[in-house]
């Protein structure tokens, strides 16, 4: 009977330890505060805008190519230097070409002395034609008299009719060499211009971007010689992802950033959106639809970066940020505060009294750092950042920096 009632002694024991374990875990769960990163709501402005990397561009690049067959001499102009419309950039050998107008005046010489030789030859057969017309004609008149005989006036007949057939050979010969004299013509016009196409000159004002030739060489038509920009027209060229490219328009504000920028940015807006996409691998190896968009400097803002010592040339790497959309005197949260609930609705945990409060929220514009608040915060407001799984609602928490 005693080891009885020493068993009922024990398990009473283990029950009575069991509950207090329980009841100390509540106790300890209810007391236990969680370390959380908070944040104020805010008033302020939000911006949704699509970041890439970019590179500097010019819309016009100005290809100096060969004029014409030719020997190229050493080029003087370098990378970098400044040229000026109309001036000399390069200069062909014009030896051939010099000899070449020498040659023509010879030739248009001599076919002026041609054409001056068939008209004597039109005028003397014209006088031949006048001298037997009229001995043809007086024959005619004294065969009737029986004073020549009919093979005389036959003779004479023929005589005539033979000065007609060489007075219109020597008036063909003479069109002949008019029109061979206007082919001629041409040629001084075609020798001074190809002997001024030896002097290559510059189509703009601007900067040399790229020598093609240093050494004296010869070259065909169409083969590069220099590249020529102004750097005065200097833009920025993004390659967007098609998708994001939708939302961006002309006119769209622009801010230019980076290390060839140096630490402020500076501000810019998109020019074109081009309208044709393409197709570009990425570093990763995806294939990706890709939209290019121009993007110009605000009035003033080169040489703004130029007085700081920073020169940007062509196909320099920036980024830009391109602003799609802005809103003035809305209430923010970080981005990181925000997450999707059971419904796939926007929540937040708010900080009141000490606890989390699970609060769901309506989110207007939103970007990688912030998000705009249409309801369920108010500014002031204390949000959770980042919120650990393990916090839920209710549950205590003490702010950490």
């Amino acid at each position: 009977m005693a080891k009885k009632s020493k068993k009922q002694w024990i398990w009473i024991g283990v029950i009575a330890a069991l509950v207090m374990s329980v009841l100390f875990a509540i106790v300890s769960g209810t007391n236990k505060k969680s370390l959380v990163r908070t944040a104020v709501t805010t008033e302020g402005i939000i911006k949704t805008y699509v970041e890439e990397r970019a590179r500097t561009s010019l819309p016009h690049i100005y290809h100096v190519t060969m004029p014409l067959q030719g020997r190229v001499l050493p080029i003087a102009v370098e990378e970098g230097d400044e040229v000026k419309t109309g001036e000399v950039v390069v200069r062909l050998e014009d030896v051939d070409w010099q000899d070449t107008t020498r040659q023509v005046q010879d030739i248009l010489v001599a076919v002026d002395n041609w054409i001056q030789a068939a008209e004597a030859q039109v005028k003397a057969n014209r006088i031949r034609q006048d001298f037997t017309k009229w001995e043809w004609e007086k024959n005619e008149i004294l065969l009737k008299s029986s004073a020549v005989s009919e093979r005389q006036e036959r003779d004479s007949r023929r005589w005539y009719l033979d000065s007609t057939v060489k007075i219109e050979e020597s008036q063909a010969m003479y069109h002949m060499s008019k029109a061979f004299q206007s082919m001629v013509d041409l040629l001084p016009a075609y020798v001074k211009r190809n002997l001024d196409r030896t002097l290559v000159k510059s189509p703009v004002s601007g900067t040399v971007l790229k020598r093609h030739v240093w050494n004296e060489k010869v070259m065909t038509p169409g083969e590069a010689l220099l590249d020529i920009g102004n750097l005065t027209e200097l833009e920025v060229t993004a390659d967007i992802l098609s998708e994001e490219a939708i939302h961006i328009q002309a006119g769209d504000k622009v801010e230019i950033f980076g290390e060839s920028v140096g630490s402020t940015s500076i501000q810019g807006s998109v020019r074109l959106v081009e309208p044709e996409a393409f197709t570009k691998i990425s570093s990763l190896g995806v294939e990706e639809q890709r939209v290019a968009v121009k993007i110009t400097f605000a009035r003033g803002a080169l040489d703004a970066l130029h007085q700081s010592g920073k020169i940007l040339g062509l196909h320099y790497r920036v980024r830009v940020r391109v602003i799609t959309d802005e809103k003035a005197g809305v209430a923010l949260v970080p981005r990181t505060s925000l997450f999707h609930g059971m419904q796939r609705n926007w929540q937040i945990y708010r900080v009141a009294d000490g606890r989390a409060q699970l609060t769901d929220v309506d989110v207007g514009l939103m970007n990688d750092r912030q998000a705009e608040i249409l309801s369920g915060i108010k500014v002031g407001e204390t949000v959770i950042v980042a919120p650990e799984s393990s916090i839920s609602d209710g549950t205590r928490v003490i702010v950490t920096q």
